[in-house]
Parts: C-alpha cells; structure tokens; sequence
C-alpha cells in the first residue's frame, strides 16, 4: 500500500520545517494524529505576488547574474535537488511539501518586463531554472516559461535554459526564433541512463533516453 500511495514522488516524508511552529497532520477526535500524507498526495498551487522577477546570483562559481523562476516548489520530485531546503522559507517543507506544493508567479512577465524595459537594467544573459525547473508539470497548465521566452524575443535578451523535462519541445519554435539572433541555450541535466534508477531518483523527469532525442532535434534545427 505505502508503494502505491507514493509513487511517483522522490520523498516519503514531510519533515518539520525549523522556521515555523505549527505542524500540519491528520488530526482525529480519539487525540491520535497522523502524518499529513497517509493518502496519494495531491499537488496544489499556489499564486504569488512579485516585486521582484530577477533574483541575483552572487555564488563565486556560476558565471551568471540573474535567474527567474516562474515556480518555486518542483513536482519533478528529484531526491537530491539542492532547492528542497529553500521551500522552508514560503512556510512548506522539504520533504513531500516541495514537490506538492507549487508557488505560481502568476504576474511574473509583468513585472520581469518592466525591470527590463527600466533605464537602469543592463542587457544580459538570465537563467531560467536557476533554482527549480521551468518545465516541470505546473507549466503546462500555467504557460509562464514560454512566456518568459516570448519577451526574451521580443526585447532582444539573451536567456540559458536547463531542464529535466521534454515539455521544452513544445516552445522548439521560439527556440528557433531566439537560436537565429544567439539569444539562447538550451542545457538538458542528464546524470545517468538507467531508467529504473530514474524511478527513483528523478520520479517525474523525462527518461534519458527522450532527453538525448530531443538533444539530436534540436541539434539539427
């Protein structure tokens, strides 16, 4: 039963989160609470407002400046994925919280549009992804990464994307567009070939296989 209830899901628990008090499970009369997650767990989102579109990098030993993030959480669900921790600050956890609950920035193209329209912005490379994948499962409900691409065409700046997930091919288009001005690159995280491994590693991400495919496609176009 715990098999089914949490497949597809690289975490099995929901730790506590050391920056708030309260702790979320599955109260009953008799006094015996139960974790939260005891049934399939259900994705759920959630809209954020922005003020902010761009967030700085200062880490000494990545060579860009500015990532955007059209979502914060990540359904990919990858056990190791080293933004787990920073789902603690929106008030979730790192555990089954980070892959369930996914944070929409739903006026995210408003707002990156006038930082870049702004007198004081200076052109230059972003990252998309810099923190949890624009392609994972929300965007194709949600449409914000293709967006973030669209006004990258328009405005003529030059944007890096990494993903885990074949969801990209459908944006191949404005790649196209984006490729023929030098405004764009497109990096797939490949760690292993082993499909099995994947189930558990990186649950909900694209097999290597269909990753190498797409590679060749987009290679060729």
């Amino acid at each position: 039963m715990e098999e089914d209830v949490f497949k597809g899901r690289g975490a099995r628990i929901s730790p506590k989160n050391p920056f708030i008090k309260r702790e979320e499970v599955a109260a009953f009369p008799e006094g015996i609470d139960e974790e939260k997650f005891s049934e399939r767990p259900v994705t759920r989102y959630y809209k954020e407002n922005l003020v902010n579109a761009l967030s700085k990098n200062d880490s000494p030993d990545l060579p860009l400046n500015y990532s955007v993030n059209p979502y914060q959480g990540c359904e990919h669900g990858c056990i190791y994925c080293y933004a787990r921790n920073s789902h603690q600050y929106w008030g979730f956890d790192a555990g089954l919280g980070f892959e369930t609950n996914i944070i929409v920035k739903h006026n995210l193209i408003e707002v990156l549009r006038k930082q870049f329209l702004s007198k004081k912005y200076i052109v230059q490379p972003i990252m998309l992804s810099g923190n949890t994948d624009c392609y994972q499962p929300a965007e194709k409900k949600f449409g914000l990464t293709r967006k973030v691409l669209e006004l990258c065409l328009q405005v003529g700046n030059p944007v890096s994307i990494i993903t885990k997930n074949t969801l990209i091919q459908r944006d191949q288009d404005l790649l196209v567009q984006l490729a023929q001005k030098r405004l764009v690159h497109v990096y797939f995280s490949i760690n292993h070939l082993d499909s099995a491994l994947k189930a558990v590693l990186e649950p909900r991400t694209a097999t290597a296989t269909k990753k190498l495919a797409l590679i060749r496609q987009f290679s060729q176009a």
